[in-house]
């Protein structure tokens, strides 16, 4: 957070550890296993947990906590008291663990500087979202058949949306019904957003229908963009 806002994810990132257990209102105890992670809750409130080997070379705990409280602060003073607020800040043999809350999943875009759209599927559309990548069904948090496209998708306009950038670990209120394909599903309810495809021995990669994919040394800014964004589509409960 140098400016114009990083992630603060990307100025804590050093080492993966896993976190400590999260439990938002009205949903199972869940302990994520990646070093970045959210739960949203039915009411658009974000909890964002953190958990990293300090890095020496840049900040002590002391450093980093004070930055994260004066920005956290900062945005307050503009957006309302309590818009965001640190739960909880950790620091024990130099790794630290940060809880925050965000009261909506526009607070969190726009304080770490990221895409993060929470609503219905009808009210993303009229956002801009296209839907127009490939699609894994899910029941009971287990992936069914092949690709879906975005127009089997769209029609569950009753249905809500999380959209974010990977990677992070994500736990939602409610029943998952689809995620892109670069998303692994952990359970019901909570995918790995890792912004990467799975490989599959007869057909290749399965590929989001928007981005025409290169080589990686070759791959624009857009294309890897297109990648990194992922659909979370679910039932509330």
């Amino acid at each position: 957070m140098f400016g114009r806002k990083l992630p603060i994810a990307a100025v804590m990132a050093a080492g993966v550890m896993l976190l400590g257990g999260c439990e938002s209102l009205g949903q199972k105890p869940w302990t994520p296993q990646q070093a970045a992670a959210v739960s949203l809750d039915e009411d658009g409130k974000i909890t964002e947990i953190i958990q990293e080997t300090l890095g020496a070379a840049y900040y002590d705990a002391a450093e980093l906590q004070n930055m994260v409280t004066s920005e956290v602060a900062d945005y307050n003073a503009k957006h309302g008291a309590d818009t965001i607020k640190v739960i909880s800040f950790e620091a024990a043999d130099g790794k630290v663990t940060l809880k925050m809350e965000y009261a909506s999943a526009g607070d969190y875009a726009e304080f770490n500087n990221t895409e993060f759209y929470y609503g219905s599927m009808i009210n993303a559309q009229l956002s801009g979202y296209l839907f127009d990548v490939s699609y894994k069904s899910v029941s009971d948090g287990v992936v069914q058949g092949g690709p879906v496209s975005g127009t089997q998708v769209i029609k569950g306009m009753d249905k809500q949306v999380l959209v974010l950038r990977a990677p992070m670990e994500v736990q939602v209120p409610g029943e998952i019904l689809y995620t892109s394909t670069n998303a692994d599903v952990l359970s019901a309810n909570v995918v790995n957003a890792t912004g990467q495809q799975e490989e599959a021995e007869d057909e290749g990669l399965v590929l989001p229908s928007n981005a025409v994919y290169k080589a990686k040394d070759k791959a624009t800014f857009a294309e890897t963009a297109a990648a990194n964004r992922v659909y979370i589509v679910f039932d509330l409960e």
